[in-house]
């Protein structure tokens, strides 16, 4: 009997809360529509925005394989004008930046090393940590390759300091070594690749570390 009384209760209570619902809602009729009004809308706006901005990145990545196609068929001078392109239609992508890239590694190839140095330069603000990592420890090695040591041991120190876990270290250090190494600070060198050799000895660049300190110490 307890139980039927409980259920009865739960029941009435239920068909009381709804029908003070229905009485408030008639009571707000119209502030209900007006922000009925405006969820819907608000859901249009970021359905349209999401809608956009995935036409925007399918758009940019084909303009990346376009670029990549005109540099294969057409030469560096077609695949530029199609990276400028790129970048002016779909600037702060991740195609673009990635575009920028190539665009610079081709140049360095090339040993158009001052070129290619303010690319990866314009790189190094890039919002993609990947890209600007590459960038960075690129114009180091640019920098190095024009014989402007002292500015390519700052870009790697800096780069060091502030990315103390970076994937690519082993190199951005065997980098500053021999940049150390040319700009005629033999100490500084040999303590460089000293570190290398101790903390990636397994690695490529820890192996050309041990011939390095090896010639460094005769």
């Amino acid at each position: 009997m307890k139980k039927e009384i409980n259920n009865t209760n739960n029941t009435d209570f239920l068909t009381s809360y709804l029908s003070k619902l229905i009485d408030s809602c008639k009571a707000h009729k119209k502030g209900l529509s007006i922000s009925l009004i405006a969820v819907i809308v608000v859901y249009a706006a970021v359905s349209l925005y999401t809608t956009h901005r995935e036409k925007v990145l399918q758009n940019s990545w084909a303009s990346y394989y376009n670029a990549q196609i005109a540099l294969l068929t057409q030469g560096q001078e077609a695949a530029a004008a199609a990276i400028n392109e790129l970048n002016t239609t779909y600037p702060d992508s991740d195609a673009a930046y990635y575009a920028r890239l190539m665009q610079a590694d081709l140049l360095f190839t090339q040993e158009n090393f001052a070129q290619a140095a303010d690319i990866y330069k314009e790189l190094l603000n890039a919002n993609n940590k990947h890209v600007a990592t590459i960038a960075a420890v690129s114009l180091g090695q640019a920098q190095q390759a024009v014989k402007a040591y002292e500015d390519s041991i700052k870009t790697l120190q800096t780069f060091i300091s502030k990315n103390p876990s970076s994937f690519v270290l082993p190199q951005a250090y065997f980098t500053l070594a021999v940049s150390q190494e040319l700009s005629g600070d033999k100490a500084a060198a040999l303590e460089t690749y000293k570190k290398v050799l101790q903390d990636y000895t397994k690695t490529y660049f820890g192996v050309f570390a041990k011939d390095k300190i090896a010639q460094l110490n005769k």
